[in-house]
């Protein structure tokens, strides 16, 4: 028998019983439909739980430092067994799968101001490594071009030229305002006002790119007890400016190579080191030791945010501590996970009614038609013909049902997503998600995904063929001769 002509015999049969068919389809439709409903749902509100969780910084981005406590172990680490953040961590944390990029830095130990023409404010000096941190930032910069490695570059965070202030004005603008409170007799009392606390306006954005800025540092020394102050400036040029990020931690960054920074470093301790030292400037074996260059701080950069629990798996087991919300994924997955099968298991229950009115369906189909069978085996049929053709129809059967079911779990939903948008809902799941620039991809309380609905159809006809077995099997063993004087 021909495929083709299996399948025109499958048809023609299940449209000839069309109320049965659809009675019976209406079991798996109303099944395979609350199976999808339930597992949206939970996937729906995992989605607004982890974008909710982006809101606390880039999953994919995670500092990485060393490992003091191990908490299986109850123990602390020795010192000399910890991990150090230099060039062969660098290197080592590059060859674990699913890592895109490692960005180690130094941080500057004192605050710097940045000047620009009149404008100054203060903000946080980092050194990296260029050649690594390219890598890592090739994506991230909104204006200009990030390092090339002279030393006289500096590319600025996002938030840095909305920072910066023209001091100058303000201070015009206060006297102003002062003189103009004495003659109107208010008193002195508004000079005293801030300007960003009311007293003035709020420094508008400008252009840092291409222009040429200043950094000025001011360091303590003590020359017989009294407290002494000098100033240090390093010209540089902006070369870029980096996007807008979610981390809030480095909105005042900014960026340099890393042997400006600690050059800057040696400059700041310099006078501390020496004051420690009581003028003795020979050192011993450990102390050139633990002059070996070290960094403050890694991060790391992963490839997509389903490697995230992978790469914090394997960084805890070389050692290293992860600090990031990613580390919270791993529960939040654990947690849905255990809830779609609750709610799989119990829409679950109804496929399994609809599995048994498939089988009490083709039972039947059986007895009406014996004659038929017992025909086809006397003009040629085998028992796989036989069994194909009943295991077609009731997976076929299946099939209709998942398909009807998997549009009316669509439609749910569709309308579970609407009155939950329309109700507020999605925004007090959201807990602020999509803050920032440019606009976000709305939440949604219920998700179908493309693996799920494909999953729903391929289930439901699979549904469909096991519930077959037992008549088709029954079909097959009829007697042709039995079959044919049957009535």
């Amino acid at each position: 028998m021909k495929i083709i002509d299996s399948f025109r015999i499958v048809w023609r049969n299940l449209w000839r019983m069309k109320l049965r068919t659809a009675l019976t389809s209406v079991g798996v439709m109303i099944g395979t439909a609350a199976i999808v409903a339930m597992i949206a749902l939970s996937l729906g509100l995992k989605e607004s739980a982890v974008k909710s969780l982006e809101n606390f910084g880039n999953l994919t981005e995670m500092d990485v430092e060393p490992m003091y406590y191990i908490y299986e172990e109850d123990r602390m680490i020795p010192e000399e067994e910890r991990k150090k953040l230099n060039m062969e961590a660098v290197h080592e944390l590059k060859q674990i799968p699913g890592i895109a990029a490692v960005m180690p830095m130094k941080r500057l130990y004192e605050q710097a101001k940045l000047k620009v023409g009149r404008r100054e404010g203060y903000v946080e000096l980092i050194g990296v490594d260029v050649n690594e941190s390219a890598e890592y930032r090739k994506n991230d910069v909104e204006k200009g071009a990030y390092l090339s490695g002279s030393p006289q570059e500096i590319v600025v965070a996002y938030d840095v030229p909305r920072e910066m202030r023209d001091v100058e004005k303000e201070k015009r603008d206060a006297r102003r305002r002062n003189a103009d409170s004495n003659r109107s007799g208010g008193g002195a009392g508004a000079s005293f006002m801030p300007p960003d606390m009311g007293g003035g306006e709020q420094t508008a954005a400008f252009n840092l790119v291409d222009k040429a800025a200043t950094i000025v540092l001011t360091r303590e020394y003590r020359i017989d007890d009294e407290p002494k102050y000098e100033k240090k400036e390093v010209r540089v040029r902006v070369v870029g400016q980096l996007r807008q990020s979610e981390n809030r931690r480095y909105s005042s960054a900014v960026y340099a190579p890393l042997s400006v920074v600690k050059e800057l470093n040696d400059w700041v301790n310099r006078s501390r080191g020496d004051e420690s030292s009581g003028g003795n400037t020979r050192r011993t074996r450990e102390e050139a030791k633990k002059d070996k260059f070290e960094f403050d701080q890694m991060t790391v950069k992963v490839e997509s945010r389903e490697m995230v629990e992978s790469v914090v798996k394997a960084l805890k087991e070389k050692g290293y501590e992860v600090w990031s919300p990613a580390r919270e994924l791993e529960t939040i997955n654990k947690f849905f996970f255990v809830i779609q099968m609750v709610l799989g298991g119990i829409a679950a229950i109804s496929l399994l009614v609809a599995t048994i009115g498939i089988v009490n369906t083709m039972i039947m189909s059986i007895l009406e038609r014996t004659k038929e069978i017992g025909i086809m085996k006397v003009i040629g049929a085998t028992v796989l013909n036989i069994r194909w053709l009943f295991l077609m129809e009731s997976g076929f059967i299946g099939l209709i049902g998942g398909l009807a079911g998997l549009g009316m779990a669509w439609g749910a939903v569709e309308l579970v997503n609407y009155f939950g948008a329309s109700g507020g809902l999605l925004d007090g799941l959201n807990m602020g998600y999509g803050r920032g620039g440019g606009e976000a991809e709305p939440s949604k309380l219920a998700v179908i995904p493309g693996w799920l609905a494909l999953f729903a159809i391929g289930f439901s006809f699979v549904i469909g063929l096991l519930a077959g077995i037992f008549p088709a099997i029954r079909a097959s063993r009829l007697s042709a001769l039995q079959a044919i004087r049957s009535e």
